[in-house]
C-alpha cells in the first residue's frame, strides 16, 4: 500500500490530493499548522492521518520527520505542497512580516521537507517527491510578486534535485497547476479570473502523476510554460491583462 504525505492538505489543492490518493487505496497523512482544518478534511475519509506543524520551522520540521520515520517507516511518496499568497504593492514600504513569512513557507519550508524526508524516500525501493509549483513561475502575477518569485524559485529548485537525485530510487516530479479555485485566495476580494474547478485540477494532476511525467503540468499552466519561452512580454501582459 502506498503512504502518502501531503503538506498544506488541510484546504484546497492539498486537500483535493489527499482524498484522491486516499480513494485510491493509498494512506494518507495530511499536514498543516491548523488542527481543526485537518481534522475536518480526516473526518471525511477514515484512516486519513492528521499531523501539525509548521513547513517554516526547522526543529519542527526534523521532529516531524522523526515522527513520520518512526510510524511510517515505508512512506514513499511526499507532496511538497503547503503555500500562502498575499497580494503586495511596493509603491509603498511592505510589512516585512508578510515578505518573509510568505518566503519562509513556500519557498524555505518546501526545501526544509524535502530535506528532511528525503533521507526516508531514499530508502525506499521507489519513491516519490512532488513539488507543486505554479503556473505563475513561469509568467508572474504582478499583483503577487513574491508568491510568483517563490513559485519560480521551486521550480529551479525542482529541476536541480531532480539532477542530483537522478541515480537515486527517488523521483523529483514538479506538479504545476494554473489557477485553481481554493482557499489560497481567500484573502482576496474576489475569485481570480479563469480559475479552474478544483475537482477539475486534481482529476488532471492524479492522470499526469500516474502516467510518471516528471513535470505535471496542467491547464493553463501549460500555456504559460510555453508562452514564456515564445512571446515572454506578451503573455506577461496577458496574466495581467496589461496592453502595450
Amino acid at each position: 500500500m502506498r503512504t502518502v504525505l501531503i503538506t498544506g492538505g488541510g484546504s484546497g489543492i492539498g486537500a483535493g490530493l489527499a482524498a484522491a490518493f486516499h480513494g485510491k487505496g493509498a494512506q494518507v497523512i495530511i499536514a498543516g499548522r491548523t488542527r481543526e482544518r485537518l481534522d475536518a478534511i480526516a473526518a471525511r475519509h477514515p484512516s486519513m492521518v492528521v499531523e501539525v506543524f509548521d513547513v517554516a520551522e526547522a526543529e519542527q520540521v526534523a521532529a516531524f520527520a522523526e515522527r513520520v520515520a518512526a510510524r511510517w517507516p515505508h512512506l514513499d511518496t511526499v507532496v511538497n505542497n503547503a503555500a500562502i499568497q498575499t497580494l503586495l504593492d511596493f509603491h509603498e514600504a511592505v510589512d516585512p512580516e508578510l515578505i518573509t513569512r510568505e518566503i519562509d513557507v513556500n519557498l524555505k519550508g518546501l526545501i526544509l521537507v524535502a530535506n528532511a524526508m528525503l533521507p526516508l524516500l531514499r530508502r525506499q525501493p521507489k519513491a516519490t517527491l512532488i513539488n507543486v509549483g505554479s503556473g505563475l513561475g513561469y509568467v508572474p502575477l504582478v499583483a503577487a510578486p513574491v508568491y510568483s518569485a517563490t513559485k519560480a524559485a521551486v521550480h529551479s529548485f525542482t529541476i536541480s534535485l531532480r539532477r542530483q537525485l537522478a541515480n537515486t530510487p527517488v523521483s523529483v516530479v514538479e506538479l504545476i497547476p494554473p489557477v485553481v479555485e481554493t482557499d489560497l485566495h481567500r484573502g482576496q476580494t474576489r475569485k481570480p479570473p479563469r480559475a479552474m474547478k478544483l475537482e477539475e485540477f486534481v482529476k488532471a494532476a492524479m492522470a499526469g502523476l500516474d502516467a510518471g511525467h516528471p513535470e505535471v503540468r496542467v491547464g493553463l499552466a501549460k500555456i504559460l510554460a510555453r508562452g514564456s519561452r515564445i512571446a515572454p512580454r506578451l503573455f506577461l501582459n496577458i496574466v495581467n491583462k496589461q496592453k502595450d
